[in-house]
């Protein structure tokens, strides 16, 4: 705010020492009665002078708490407008209350308006509760939307105060961290702030709520009515973002992330204290020494004792947040901070990320390991220099990684093993056999028929993970694997998927007309005799049926499976029943199967689509 400070409104507000014989001159009463909060308004005792306390220049000003909760409520014309005149520059008193007089407003308090970025006591004033400052008493003197106002001084695009074009009563953006901060502004003042910041403004950064909060929801600064909403970031709080240990924490996730605008422990610093300290900062929150969290005597932004062993791990944490970690961690060596460059705990011991997601761990070789590997890491067997680093073989379950270069080094061909059979991880047996058997009738079937793209890859965290077979790391594992179908295999209504909880079951698959399947493991199907599992009347999948007198015979005979089997014969149907699933069209055809052993009809003519069935004479389907 550029001009003479004298002319600026206060914090505190801390009026004009009133000249009684000009109130009284004006026609001011001297009846103390109240405004909002039980404060005195008409403020002057007989005597002439103002009641104790009215005018002080900082903290306690009775007329600022007056003047502050009558502009809250409402009341107008205000009781200062009412001796002030409407725009308080003097009215019937004469006395303004933007005046040079000393003691008045803020003219006098030394660095109201500091030089940034220098603290600023006139904007700590205006981020305290109602009553001596906030932003609501700047509003009286700055106008509602702080565009000058009585004062006729604003608040926006000053290019000596907030900045050249910044439309805002505030420090521009980003308004967080030292030294200018809204993380400490009283939640008092959210009224105010929400003329600006409500949802789909756009004075709303991304990731804030873009939507208006449910009607009669009062203006908040947690509860997505204005910047910050139940779990957005910055994140709310008193809720599951910390939980009680050893629960997951959320919040620790989003420290350990790959630092961006809204994670890693660089962002936590923001609110929570830079450097080395974590105390606290501008959030009031420390980090460090706080029971029940990381624990009563740990002097860290995470837990003692954070090990890969343990609940919770630091070898998760991305890499991209090592300059923080070096504030306590760093050794006498020079060089950009890093996990595994020597700079902080880690060096040649450790030469690669932990968990080895990466390529160069997916492309070593029999000639490659003993150089890059083996001076950790044996293939099988006991670890080289114990208790770490493991075997390979202790994830490769089946084989050496080295001989069996594809998913055969932890599981077999088709899975089969386990005690009981087929029922140990990563070798469930299920109903793998049956269905890689298809890949010889003329339906390609493969790993990737079913698991497509999910082996080993820098895309594919959760592969690695659940092969992990170290004993203290099994909790990683999801059994059981990620299924993605190949689009070939999509029914007609809609995109296959599979059931990986109880059910275990897959549903929109186009060899099965789209019916949810019984399940992996347990289920079975009796080809002969569970004809409705994979086929419905109509035409909603590609192996419906609906031609000719279908409808007509379900209708006599019922749907059942013994109906189909009237005309259909189930030795002809096993020749071609199961060939070329990959393609929408039912090659074979099924008229093949009509007639013989075992059906009513012992003729069938497919070019007249004919028959002579014991049950009527001659007909055409």
């Amino acid at each position: 705010m550029s001009g003479s400070r004298k002319k600026r409104p206060s914090g505190p507000f801390t009026c004009l020492l009133l000249l009684a014989a000009a109130v009284f001159a004006a026609g001011c009463t001297t009846s103390n009665t109240s405004g909002g909060g039980g404060q005195p308004v008409n403020h002057l005792e007989p005597s002439g002078n103002s009641v104790a306390g009215w005018v002080v220049p900082t903290g306690g000003s009775l007329h600022a708490g007056a003047a502050t909760n009558e502009y809250i409520s409402g009341e107008s014309p205000s009781s200062c407008s009412s001796c002030h005149g409407s725009d308080l520059s003097g009215g019937i008193s004469k006395v303004s209350c933007f005046g040079n007089t000393a003691g008045c407003h803020h003219g006098t308090i030394p660095g109201w308006v500091a030089t940034p970025p220098a603290a600023q006591p006139h904007g700590n004033s205006a981020k305290t509760a109602p009553g001596d400052g906030s932003f609501f008493s700047c509003q009286i003197c700055h106008g509602s939307n702080f565009s000058g106002g009585g004062a006729n001084q604003s608040c926006l695009n000053n290019a000596a105060c907030h900045g050249a074009g910044v439309a805002s009563p505030h420090a521009p953006k980003p308004w967080r961290g030292s030294p200018y901060t809204h993380t400490d502004t009283n939640t008092s003042n959210v009224p105010v702030c929400a003329q600006c910041h409500y949802p789909g403004s756009p004075n709303n950064p991304a990731n804030h709520p873009a939507t208006p909060a449910p009607a009669g929801t009062a203006p908040g600064c947690f509860n997505s009515t204005l910047c910050h909403g139940e779990g957005g970031v910055p994140h709310p709080v008193d809720n599951a973002w910390v939980t009680t240990p050893p629960a997951p924490q959320p919040h620790g996730n989003d420290a350990k992330a790959t630092p961006s605008s809204i994670t890693g422990f660089a962002y936590c610093q923001t609110c929570h204290g830079s450097g080395t300290n974590f105390s606290g900062g501008s959030s009031g929150v420390s980090c460090t020494n706080t029971a029940g969290c990381h624990g009563a005597t740990v002097s860290s932004p995470h837990p003692k004792d954070w090990l890969p062993d343990n609940t919770y791990k630091h070898n998760t944490t991305s890499p991209g947040n090592a300059s923080v970690c070096a504030y306590c961690h760093r050794n006498a060596n020079p060089g950009t901070p890093g996990c595994f460059n020597n700079t902080l705990c880690h060096g040649a011991v450790a030469a690669h990320p932990v968990p080895y997601n990466d390529n160069s761990h997916y492309t070593v070789t029999s000639a490659t390991f003993p150089g890059s590997c083996g001076t950790c890491h044996a293939v099988s067997g006991a670890p080289v220099n114990p208790p770490e680093p493991n075997p390979c073989q202790t994830c490769h379950v089946a084989a050496s990684p080295l001989t069996a270069l594809n998913c055969t080094s932890c599981h077999a061909s088709p899975p089969n093993s386990g005690a009981p059979a087929g029922a140990a991880y990563p070798n469930i047996a299920g109903t793998h056999a049956a269905h890689i058997a298809l890949d010889n009738t003329g339906t390609p079937i493969s790993c990737n028929t079913c698991h497509n793209g999910l082996g080993p890859s820098l895309a594919n965290l959760n592969h690695y993970n659940r092969a992990n077979a170290i004993p203290t790391e099994n909790a990683a594992r999801v059994p059981p694997g990620d299924v993605l179908f190949l689009a070939t295999y999509n029914a007609e209504s809609g995109a296959s998927s599979f059931d990986n909880g109880a059910a275990l079951s897959c549903s929109n698959v186009s060899c099965h007309g789209g019916q949810p399947t019984p399940n992996w493991r347990t289920g079975t199907i009796d080809v002969n005799n569970a004809c409705t599992n994979c086929h419905i009347s109509g035409t909603t999948q590609y192996n419906s049926y609906n031609s000719g007198d279908h409808t007509l015979h379900i209708n006599l005979f019922g749907n059942t499976p013994n109906t189909c089997k009237f005309c259909h014969n189930t030795t002809t149907l096993a020749v071609n029943h199961f060939t070329t699933l990959s393609t929408p069209a039912m090659e074979g055809p099924a008229s093949a199967t009509i007639g013989g052993a075992g059906t009513l009809v012992p003729t069938w003519n497919p070019v007249t689509k004919s028959c002579t069935p014991s049950c009527h004479g001659n007909e055409t389907w």
